[in-house]
């Protein structure tokens, strides 16, 4: 039976990843520009999307019911665990299986450097969440927002192997005792992955890197703030110092940077990691723009220079 319905799913995932990353574009799109008659949806994402001091602003209930289901803002957390979790069991599956021994050097290449890239980059942010931000007891997220963020972080690590690796992971996941009780795969070395790959993928993950390296710092200068509580919620100041002379949201910059990184570390050839991409620039192009203009309504003297998202432009 477990045979059966892992050959059923790895024959239509790549159609499964391709509408759900479709679906997701599409609706952060759609919240981002001005459709005509779409204004009721576009105020359904934009809802959802909101947390922290963007939902203390108490939103409309664009959502009916769920309008006020959130929950806490620090179970971002489990965001980035999971994330980890799924991709080490994905290395794990992938690279002992006789699939990834048929590939050829330059794609056995791609996939571990793809994988091993999203393993940095999905600890580093768990080490954060747990080490290094401060969530204030009343900051909050929409409770559709962390089931979409669950969902995200569950198959993220699978959008982006080829299509063909996913019959091959499910029949090694059903058989997964026999899995474990043999002897684990062995990693491939640094310089073999560096030396299989073409210099477009070197500078997508220089670039992956680079992001890597701009998000954390922005978010060291965000908990160097310290805004401590004051009554019954947090105070706010204007963030100062490195990318944040130029953009409001300089860690939604890095994460642009990241997934474009990610989509170079692949060549360009895989649709789901564009689709990723085209996600992530929507999806934070519409949260630094709710976030700039939260901050140029509560602060006066806020720099009038400063863009949200991209330098110069937006």
């Amino acid at each position: 039976m477990l045979q059966q319905v892992a050959a059923l799913l790895g024959q239509h995932f790549e159609a499964l990843l391709l509408l759900y990353w479709s679906l997701a574009s599409f609706a952060s799109t759609v919240a981002l520009l001005p459709v005509p008659g779409a204004a009721g949806f576009r105020a359904a994402v934009r809802l959802s999307a909101c947390r922290g001091k963007l939902l203390e602003e108490t939103p409309p209930r664009a959502l009916g019911l769920l309008s006020n289901w959130t929950v806490p803002q620090r179970w971002f957390g489990h965001f980035y665990a999971l994330g980890s979790a799924c991709n080490a069991a994905v290395a794990y599956l992938l690279l002992g299986s006789p699939f990834f021994a048929s590939l050829a050097p330059h794609q056995q290449a791609t996939a571990v450097l793809a994988l091993a890239l999203l393993q940095l980059h999905l600890g580093r942010r768990l080490a954060e969440t747990q080490g290094l931000m401060r969530y204030p007891p009343t900051a909050r997220m929409h409770g559709i927002a962390y089931l979409f963020g669950m969902s995200y972080y569950a198959i993220v690590s699978l959008s982006v192997l080829p299509p063909a690796a996913y019959l091959a992971l499910f029949e090694r996941a059903a058989q997964l005792p026999a899995v474990l009780a043999a002897p684990p795969p062995a990693l491939p070395r640094l310089n073999w992955v560096l030396s299989n790959v073409s210099a477009l993928q070197l500078a997508g993950a220089a670039l992956f890197l680079a992001g890597n390296a701009l998000q954390w710092h922005s978010h060291w200068l965000l908990a160097r703030l310290g805004g401590k509580a004051k009554g019954r919620g947090p105070t706010y100041k204007i963030p100062r110092g490195g990318a944040f002379e130029l953009v409001s949201c300089p860690h939604y910059l890095g994460e642009v940077a990241i997934y474009a990184g990610l989509v170079a570390a692949l060549a360009g050839q895989r649709s789901t990691a564009w689709l990723m991409l085209l996600w992530v620039v929507s999806n934070l192009s519409l949260a630094a723009g709710m976030t700039h203009r939260w901050y140029r309504q509560h602060f006066k003297t806020y720099p009038a220079r400063r863009r949200a998202l991209f330098p110069l432009l937006f």
